[in-house]
């Protein structure tokens, strides 16, 4: 009896060693009541912490400070997101540039919606664009307030970095004195649209004769001298706009372009077409080319008042843009040493610059609808009167005489409404 009371004792310990590993965790929990609390506890706020960041976050979608892609789930229709994807598309900033350079360091002008953000959601503006933190924009005057219009090529980064924006400016950056660059709070740049169309005064451009612009961006835009640094730094979408006119067409200077055009030349008729459209700014092979005088002329509100300041005369016309804006009359003396030149093309030597007579005459018939262009943006500028609007139309005389003279040309102007809508973002 005691020795089957024994074996039965020995059947139970057994049983209860073979229990499911369920039964194990029930006996832990018992034991360890304290410490499973706490690991419930912790677990829940966890989550609190969760759910709070997240609406922290929402609060934060009203000052452009989201992410793209949850900004554009809330804000963009199918149609706007499409479009914003062919504005970043056309940027020629990467990513990996754009993390370099977004160190929004005044984030008071952070914490401003931009124009340029209203209109394309989900998009942020760039650092470039910014102003330097020692400018307050939201306290300029509504009848003070000025758009500066970069147009490429023109000494724009020249008078941009001037005027205390964060363009390719020189270290130390030099910024001048007086009230214009306190007034132009935006800027307006290729695909860039930053000015409020309802609250500018005045939109400030930069323009500089029409055939050195071009030949200028030409060279500017020429990636042959680094096809693979090129690449890397712009990407692949880039890479095939320049391929076009520099790789597959046998373009290596401005005088190659001059030459296709002519009735003798053996370029074919599809590079010949690309030599034409890289002129007229009608086709994209760099954005020095296709965002010409016409896309920021036409882009702008029909009735804006313009003010100029020609390269040529950089320091006359600063002083009368300067003047205009209620300031002195010489901010900038004859001897001027605070605008600095930045952004110099330095790949762009008297030999990539040389065009034949031939040549020159050809480019400069391609270029009439620019040099129109050129001209109607003087005539329009309160701050230049005739004698000046004449002399920057017969400094064109030595290059270009036909097109300075001329009124109208062969060519119709080109028709920009698409190029518009998808880079400007809608009509003005």
């Amino acid at each position: 009896m005691n020795v089957l009371a024994q074996q039965m004792k020995r059947d139970v310990i057994d049983s209860k060693k073979r229990r499911l590993p369920f039964h194990r965790l029930v006996r832990s929990i018992r034991k360890n009541k304290v410490w499973v609390l706490f690991t419930l506890l912790f677990f829940c706020c966890l989550t609190i912490g969760y759910q709070i960041g997240t609406n922290l976050v929402d609060a934060n979608d009203k000052d452009g400070s989201i992410s793209a892609s949850r900004q554009n789930r809330k804000h963009s229709t199918r149609n706007q997101t499409q479009i914003v994807s062919r504005q970043h598309q056309n940027s020629e900033t990467t990513q990996e540039e754009l993390r370099k350079k977004r160190k929004h360091s005044p984030r008071n002008q952070t914490q401003i919606v931009h124009p340029y953000e209203r209109l394309w959601p989900g998009l942020r503006i760039p650092y470039y664009m910014l102003k330097d933190p020692q400018y307050d924009i939201e306290s300029v005057p509504a009848d003070k307030k000025a758009c500066f219009v970069h147009v490429g090529k023109t000494a724009g980064s020249t008078v941009g970095c001037s005027l205390g924006f964060n363009l390719h400016c020189a270290v130390p950056k030099v910024q001048a004195t007086g009230v214009l660059p306190h007034y132009t709070t935006n800027m307006f740049h290729a695909q860039m649209y930053d000015c409020d169309d309802e609250t500018t005064s005045f939109f400030i451009f930069v323009v500089r004769h029409p055939l050195d612009r071009w030949i200028s961006a030409f060279n500017y835009d020429n990636p042959s001298r680094d096809w693979e640094g090129f690449r890397r730094f712009f990407g692949e979408k880039h890479f095939q706009f320049r391929s076009q006119l520099y790789a597959e067409c046998p373009f290596n200077t401005v005088n190659d372009v001059g030459e296709a055009l002519s009735a003798e030349s053996n370029v074919t008729d599809i590079c010949k077409r690309r030599a034409e459209a890289s002129i007229d700014g009608t086709e994209h092979f760099g954005c020095h080319h296709y965002f010409n005088y016409q896309f920021h002329l036409e882009a702008i509100p029909k009735n804006a008042t313009i003010m100029t300041l020609r390269t040529e005369h950089l320091v006359e016309d600063w002083n009368s843009v300067e003047f205009n804006l209620g300031g002195g009359k010489e901010v900038l003396g004859k001897g001027n040493k605070v605008i600095a030149h930045n952004n110099v093309n330095n790949a762009s030597d008297d030999k990539l610059k040389y065009l034949s007579d031939q040549s020159k005459r050809m480019i400069c018939s391609k270029l009439c609808n620019e040099i129109q262009i050129y001209k109607k943006i003087l005539r329009l500028s309160i701050n230049l009167n005739e004698t000046q609007v004449q002399d920057s139309i017969d400094e064109l005389l030595s290059s270009c005489p036909i097109e300075a003279l001329s009124t109208s040309c062969i060519a119709p102007m080109p028709n920009i409404t698409d190029k518009l809508i998808n880079n400007r973002g809608y009509m003005a």
